[in-house]
């Protein structure tokens, strides 16, 4: 197991996040060996939820929105495209939909192999995803409003 591998495997997860969460100045609010929720209060007055769960080799990065839909047929199409043409300008992170609580939300995410991640990388990514996903909430509430 190499040593970035080991940072975030069982025990070292928990610790790992902490200790690079702590050096951007973040607090973790849940943390266990397996995944991670920061919360972070937004410019926009928002309040953004980050989580991070650990699979195999792979960390996943992931903030949903607040635009959720009970049903696929519900989700405009036009959103949709205009998503996926974004995700091809982005350097971290894409948006998709999952499926949290019976809901379709459109989340923002970043998938990275563990050995990559230092706490510079993490910042970078964790930024990304926020900033991104609070604009995206940011430009929906100013259409429906």
């Amino acid at each position: 197991m190499s040593g970035f591998s080991s940072l975030f495997s069982g025990i070292n997860f928990r610790n790992t996040i902490q200790k690079y969460a702590s050096q951007h100045d973040w607090r973790v609010a849940e943390v266990d060996n397996d995944h991670a929720l920061l919360r972070f209060g937004m410019q926009s007055g928002r309040t953004q939820i980050l989580y991070i769960m650990r699979y195999d080799t792979t960390l996943e990065f992931s903030v949903p929105s607040l635009v959720h839909f009970d049903s696929e047929n519900e989700i405009p199409h036009y959103l949709s495209t205009i998503l996926l043409q974004r995700n091809s300008s982005q350097k971290y992170g894409f948006w998709c939909i999952e499926k949290v609580g019976g809901k379709f939300v459109f989340s923002y995410m970043h998938n990275a192999e563990i050995q990559l991640i230092d706490v510079e990388y993490f910042g970078k990514v964790v930024l990304a995803l926020l900033n991104e996903c609070d604009d995206f909430e940011g430009t929906m509430l100013k259409m429906f409003s």
